[in-house]
């Protein structure tokens, strides 16, 4: 048996010895100063000169005076004298004046670190999911003299990095990002079914969002699609066939939900008749500029038919392009109305039986594309309160011999129109112009449909 312990070296009493008592009163000396060792301080160099019995410290490095040479030992004043115990690599002290905790790892002494711990509970207990897991009313991070950053990283743009904020442990609302690089926020009534609400591009910083409120900032053309025997309204409308919209009304309601950026909205219809139940009023521009495009097709405009019993569109805002379609109705009213800030442009756009084929009340009409006649009406064109028409030079070509009842145009109350450059191929049965009103027309020699000459009164203008 050896003389001493194995770890703390304490001395053993033996058999034969004399005066045991001061051998076991070593043992007992060693022990009052390391156990439940707590430090007054950690980071002195030199031995205080107010010390008393008992007293402890870690000799900081460059021991000096009564320290030197005992760097990093454990130095106690007892009986008037300082005496010095050798720590073993792992043990724990608590410093007093820091109120922290040194742990001694062979060389020096370390504030204790917290380093790949299984998980961490305050208050509660964690699991193998929730390594970190807080019970309190609330938690501070608070900054170290400037400013502070909560960090979430993930691995790969396709896995998430978000905060859920939950009711009875069930999601609510989540922000971050999930499945990409865009940064997301997402709310839900149950925790199963979620809307995004508000997404930000990470590539350009655009804004787009799903419910009303936001608006869409488009970065380039968009278009949306109408079927009538496929498409459905309770879809986007982005694509053709089955997730098309069923009704036109639905793909312009949905353009004016979002800011167009300067760019053109198409709105493309697929083949068939469109049987409108109310005419499609268009009383607003797209927000963000560009025009409203409603297209048929167009390699063969005929196949897509817009009919109404009343007016087929009316255009009071903004620019909207008709383009490729057949407008008609069966009323006495005009089938296309044009009105206050509109300018209505069509292209290919073949009339049929009508009321009245375009009426234009102080606004503005234009054709950027060659357009047919087919059907009777009281007139094809009819402008009043300073309307503006243009031509462009495009045609107009005349088949079934349409017949107009009032005029083929009508120019009252200042209003003008500008036909130079046009002509005009088939023939029509009915009065060629009514101007009255300093209204005129601007025809450039071009003979206008009809079988019956032209009048003019209280101030008209034939050019």
């Amino acid at each position: 048996m050896t003389d001493t312990s194995p770890i703390l070296a304490m001395p053993y009493i033996q058999p034969s010895q004399a005066q045991k008592h001061v051998t076991h009163n070593e043992a007992l000396s060693l022990l009052d100063v390391i156990v439940q060792l707590a430090v007054l301080s950690a980071d002195q160099s030199a031995p205080p000169s107010t010390a008393v019995e008992g007293d402890r410290y870690l000799v900081a490095p460059n021991g000096q005076a009564a320290w030197a040479g005992q760097d990093g030992k454990i130095a106690a004043f007892v009986d008037a004298g300082w005496h010095f115990t050798t720590p073993l690599t792992g043990w724990i002290a608590q410093v007093l004046d820091t109120g922290s905790e040194v742990k001694f790892d062979g060389a020096a002494w370390a504030a204790k670190t917290y380093s790949n711990l299984p998980g961490l509970g305050i208050g509660a207990s964690f699991d193998g999911y929730n390594r970190l897991v807080v019970s309190s009313e609330a938690v501070l991070l608070n900054h170290a003299g400037g400013g502070h950053q909560l960090k979430i990283n993930k691995d790969t743009q396709g896995d998430t990095a978000s905060l859920v904020f939950q009711t009875g442990y069930g999601g609510r609302a989540e922000m971050g990002i999930a499945g990409s690089d865009d940064f997301a926020l997402k709310v839900s009534a149950d925790g199963s079914n979620w809307v995004e609400a508000l997404r930000v591009d990470a590539a350009t910083g655009r804004i787009s969002a799903g419910v009303a409120g936001w608006r869409e900032m488009l970065t380039g053309p968009r278009s949306y699609f109408v079927d009538p025997s496929m498409g459905f309204d309770g879809n986007d409308g982005m694509s053709a066939g089955a997730n098309a919209f069923a009704t036109i009304a639905k793909a312009v309601d949905a353009a004016l939900l979002v800011d167009s950026g300067g760019h053109d909205i198409i709105v493309h219809l697929a083949d068939g008749i469109y049987a409108l139940p109310q005419s499609l009023a268009i009383r607003r521009g797209l927000v963000g500029g560009g025009r409203l495009i409603i297209q048929g097709d167009l390699a063969d405009p005929q196949t897509v038919v817009i009919a109404a019993v009343d007016r087929v569109i009316e255009v009071s805002d903004g620019t909207v392009l008709l383009r490729a379609v057949k407008v008609q109705n069966t009323s006495a009213t005009s089938a296309v109305y044009v009105q206050a800030q509109g300018h209505l442009m069509v292209d290919q756009v073949t009339f049929g039986n009508a009321g009245g084929h375009l009426e234009v009340d102080g606004a503005r009409l234009s054709l950027e594309g060659p357009c047919g006649i087919e059907g009777d009406a009281g007139f094809h064109l009819c402008l009043v309160g300073g309307a503006r028409y243009d031509t462009n030079g495009y045609s107009v070509s005349l088949t079934e011999t349409p017949d107009f009842q009032d005029a083929f145009c009508i120019c009252t109350e200042t209003s003008v129109a500008r036909l130079s450059g046009q002509s005009f191929t088939g023939s029509a049965t009915g009065k060629q112009y009514d101007l009255a009103s300093n209204g005129v027309i601007n025809s450039g020699g071009a003979v206008l449909p009809g079988d019956i000459a032209g009048t003019v009164q209280t101030g008209g203008q034939h050019l």
